[in-house]
């Protein structure tokens, strides 16, 4: 009896040195796998688990059949594009400070750290000796990050990194003429830039946004099928707690899609106003659009705010939501949307899940890729870019799982930039047969996104600070003004909601004034200041809506 304890306790304190120890072996097995390839590629990420096995298997095997030799992907996960670009921006900082102490033997100092902060590629930006100096050492170095892979996000994010100068141009695009062509990877979709015209950094494949709806959940709510299926109807007060949005500083994805629906709200007005006026629009008439159309934009996604559940932290979160039925109704990337819907509707048997995409109300743009500037594997990174971008990596990306070149479990739902791969022989292989090239252009959003571009950045911290700080008191001033408008107290609802969808100071033409300092951080206790005060503003703005809502009308004493 005593040797069965004895022995039992052993086996005990074995399986849990085993759990402590798993950890370590799997890292240890990573180096080991590292080791023994001929070759690294350091691949810096927020894509998930899927896409990474995907396009690691399938490098590995391409590597080899192209050069005879092995190679390692070594992933960096770290989460959203905003996590990666704080990275980034933290790595090079100290990298550039050890550069300018110890090569170029000058002094660090609180001035040299902001003229870094604030470096542009824009030579005519150089304001001032030091900000020339400190621009020139960094944009003529070979400074490293020690990754050589910045992989997916937002258009607007590889944008400014390029202009900071963490991408570069590695010479790819002038070495690979073949890919970008019109019958390849063409420069544009629609008014849609598919890669940099400094080859800096290049589109791998197609993203829009759009609804995804659990069809159970929202028939628990009297919904049906065509509720949820435009923008504007997820501001309906039926979609009331059942909504779920993603914070658009922790995604650039989902600050594209709210950019979007403003830019329809500004299309809508354009057109009214062409009718109005009997003619083609002209300066004018864009003009009052955009300035109409923006404050229709954020008066929408403010009555959507207050229908939410929550603003997510992840997008994940926000599918597995609704997909769980926490959530009945979701705005996200047609990916993931898509991927989520095929998993549950092929276990539970029938359409459980739909990803819409709101007629004219998405936009296509490319999820980039690009070469870190001072990758220390650049001559391997050059030929994972020829992977994704050429034939191999177009098909593990559109085709479904077994089929010639496809992925081997995960289907990854995207829409590739490769043109070769919408051709007719590889109709029966695509997850989605639909999803022609061509298509995407016609069923996008025709709007000027020069509209809503000057107000990009503006948008995020309006949506953060009037809609997610002070949500408690939007969602019960939202939810009085509805049971006012329900009770027939019409009077108050209409007095509440004048005092609801108060914009003033973030007009077209004032938003970029108005949250300057958050915007441009030069000096951080002003940005704090400025944070509070529209804050608090908002949260004054609500109660006080809220008790408009709430008080008795005059019939009622």
């Amino acid at each position: 009896m005593a040797d069965a304890k004895k022995m039992k306790k052993l086996t005990l304190i074995g399986a849990l040195l085993c759990i402590f120890a798993l950890p370590f072996l799997v890292r240890n097995g990573k180096r080991a796998i590292s080791a023994n390839a001929d070759d690294t590629v350091i691949v810096l990420t927020g894509h998930n688990e899927n896409l990474r096995f995907e396009f690691g298997q399938g490098f590995q095997k391409w590597y080899k059949e192209r050069t005879g030799r092995s190679v390692f992907v070594d992933w960096r996960y770290l989460g959203g594009v905003s996590e990666i670009v704080r990275y980034l921006d933290s790595v090079y900082a100290s990298a550039f400070r050890q550069h300018w102490e110890t090569e170029l033997g000058r002094q660090w100092t609180a001035d040299v750290q902001r003229a870094f902060v604030r470096r542009t590629a824009d030579r005519d930006k150089w304001t001032d000796e030091l900000q020339r100096d400190v621009c020139e050492a960094f944009y003529n170095s070979s400074i490293s990050s020690s990754i050589d892979i910045f992989f997916g996000g937002g258009v607007s994010e590889f944008i400014i990194q390029a202009d900071l100068g963490t991408i570069v141009d590695s010479g790819f695009l002038r070495e690979h003429p073949e890919l970008f062509c019109e019958s390849c990877i063409p420069h544009y979709i629609g008014s849609e830039e598919l890669w940099d015209g400094h080859g800096r950094w290049f589109g791998q494949s197609l993203s829009s946004f759009g609804i995804l709806r659990n069809r159970a959940a929202m028939a628990e709510r009297c919904l049906v099928d065509g509720d949820a299926i435009q923008w504007e109807q997820l501001a309906d007060p039926r979609m009331f707690g059942i909504l779920s949005l993603v914070d658009p500083t922790k995604s650039s994805a989902l600050l594209k899609a709210y950019e979007v629906i403003i830019q329809q709200q500004i299309f809508f007005r354009l057109k009214e106003l062409e009718q109005e006026f009997g003619r083609p629009a002209d300066g004018e008439m864009r003009k009052m659009a955009a300035e109409d159309g923006w404050l229709r934009g954020l008066r929408l996604l403010q009555r959507m705010a207050g229908n939410t559940r929550y603003f997510s932290d992840a997008p994940s979160k926000m599918v597995q939501d609704v997909a769980s039925g926490n959530s009945a109704v979701g705005i996200i990337v047609d990916f993931m949307g898509n991927g989520q819907a095929a998993f549950d509707n092929g276990r539970c048997g029938w359409e459980r899940l739909n990803f819409t995409m709101p007629a004219n109300g998405s936009t296509i743009s490319p999820d980039p890729i690009a070469i870190l500037r001072g990758a220390p594997n650049e001559n391997v990174a050059k030929l994972f870019l020829e992977y994704i971008l050429g034939e191999g990596g177009q098909k593990i990306i559109a085709f479904k799982v077994g089929t010639p070149g496809g992925p081997i479990r995960n289907e990854l739902y995207r829409p590739p930039v490769h043109r070769a791969i919408y051709g007719d022989e590889y109709i029966a292989y695509r997850s989605n047969r639909e999803n022609q090239f061509d298509d995407l252009v016609s069923s996008s959003l025709a709007a000027d996104a020069a509209d809503t571009a000057r107000l990009y950045n503006a948008l995020k911290w309006i949506v953060k600070f009037a809609l997610m700080v002070p949500q408690r008191e939007l969602v019960d001033a939202w939810g009085a003004i509805v049971k006012a408008r329900r009770e027939g107290r019409t009077e108050n609802a209409d007095m509440a909601m004048a005092i609801f969808e108060n914009f003033s100071g973030f007009t077209y033409g004032e938003a970029n004034e108005t949250l300057s300092a958050i915007l441009h951080q030069s000096q951080p206790s002003a940005a704090l200041e400025a944070q509070r005060n529209i804050v608090e503003r908002f949260q004054r703005q609500y109660k006080q809506a809220k008790l408009v809502a709430e008080s008795c009308s005059k019939r009622c004493r």
